[in-house]
Parts: structure tokens; C-alpha cells; sequence
């Protein structure tokens, strides 16, 4: 692994406006210091205990870092990943009733926390999220003004069970821009759009998302 050279070649193809968030998840401590020793800041894990750990061990010389859950979230977590250290960002929040427990809990938070409401575009039975425009809206009306919880924007993931990955990928990601902007222009609030993974990333850039979430091709 060479995180300099792995990070340039990313660094190198994101336009503006668009960021790296580097999946983390399995990787021990030391692979994350070794990003955040030459600049990188945003890492993202999947299950709230070992996203815990990580950030105890890594508070002190990772004083910036910031700290993005992007795996499904059970609501009897909730109070335990609020209480990790320099957490930024929530990408993964599928339905109403989980988020109405995060803006519950608020009070436990010691910072301002971003979150993303997953939208389905692939309509895949296996997959969570929200899977209508109106139920989203929904959702994203229940922000209070002054809540430490912020609307941040919209997560989404391509079809995997397709043989047309690159169209479905496409069709995918345009979709969760057409209605971010519909929602965004709704809300008179600017909303961001998290979705791309390795295998999809540059599709996902193409179509100017804000957040791709990158793993295993770092670290190797």
C-alpha cells in the first residue's frame, strides 16, 4: 500500500465539488493513520462498534478527522455511535423511524452531525431506503431549524443484480440527482448526493456526485 500514490491517482480525477470519503471498514487503525498523516481527513465505517474503537484509538492523533457511518444503522445504536468521537456524517438513514430516533437523541450529540436519507433507486428487495418522492420529502420536513442533526443530502447505490451494471449505475445516480434538485429547489435548501463505490465511481463523477465512497482499491 502506498496511500500517497493511491490518493493522488483520486485526488487527480475528482472535479470540483466532488470528495473522497475512504472506506475504512476491516482496516486496521494504522492504514487510516497512514491517509490521515498525508492530509486526508474523511473515513468511513459500517459497523458502529468497530467505528467506536477506531475512533478512541485514533483520537488523539487524528484530532481532525471526521468521521462518516455509512453502513445500516439498528436504532438501538443510536446513543452508542453519537457518542464517537469527531462523528460528521450519517449516509445511511433508510427510513423514517430511524431518523425520527436520531433527532430524538439529539441532546447526546456533541456537535453538529450531517446526515444523508438513503433513497432506493434500484428498487432492489434486498436493499433499504426510501423508494418515493413523497415519503423523502416527508422525512426531510421534520429537520427542526436549530436541531444538531442537519439535512445533508441523499445516498444512494447502483444495481448490482443487472447485466447492464455501467446503464443501471447511470440511470442510478441520475435519478438520485433529479431528485435531490426537485427536493433541494422544494426545500430552498442545497442538498449534496453520496453514491459510487469502486466498481461504479467514475460513472458516479460523471454524473457530479459530491461524496464517493472508496475501500479496498486504497489499500492495496
Amino acid at each position: 500500500m502506498n496511500p500517497s500514490q493511491n490518493l493522488a491517482r483520486i485526488q487527480g480525477q475528482l472535479p470540483a465539488g466532488s470528495n473522497l470519503l475512504i472506506v475504512s471498514k476491516t482496516r486496521p487503525y494504522q492504514d487510516i493513520q497512514a491517509y490521515y498523516d498525508i492530509g486526508h481527513r474523511d473515513f468511513g465505517e459500517n459497523r458502529v462498534q468497530e467505528l467506536l474503537e477506531k475512533s478512541e484509538i485514533l483520537k488523539s492523533t487524528c484530532p481532525d478527522i471526521r468521521w462518516h457511518m455509512i453502513g445500516h444503522l439498528q436504532s438501538n445504536k443510536i446513543n452508542q455511535l453519537y457518542s464517537v468521537h469527531n462523528l460528521w456524517a450519517i449516509h445511511s438513514v433508510d427510513d423514517q423511524d430511524l431518523l425520527e430516533k436520531l433527532l430524538k437523541a439529539e441532546a447526546k450529540l456533541s456537535s453538529n452531525l450531517n446526515l444523508f436519507l438513503q433513497y432506493n433507486t434500484s428498487r432492489e428487495e434486498e436493499k433499504s431506503g426510501f423508494e418515493d418522492y413523497e415519503s423523502l420529502k416527508k422525512a426531510a420536513l421534520l429537520f427542526p431549524a436549530n436541531s444538531k442533526v442537519k439535512l445533508y443530502g441523499l445516498m444512494t447505490m447502483g444495481t448490482l443484480r443487472t447485466e447492464n451494471f455501467e446503464g443501471e449505475a447511470r440511470r442510478c445516480f441520475h435519478e438520485l440527482n433529479q431528485i435531490k434538485d426537485r427536493l433541494s429547489q422544494e426545500l430552498s435548501y442545497p442538498l449534496q448526493t453520496s453514491m459510487g463505490m469502486s466498481q461504479d465511481y467514475q460513472i458516479a463523477l460523471e454524473e457530479k456526485a459530491n461524496w464517493i465512497r472508496l475501500g479496498t482499491m486504497l489499500f492495496i
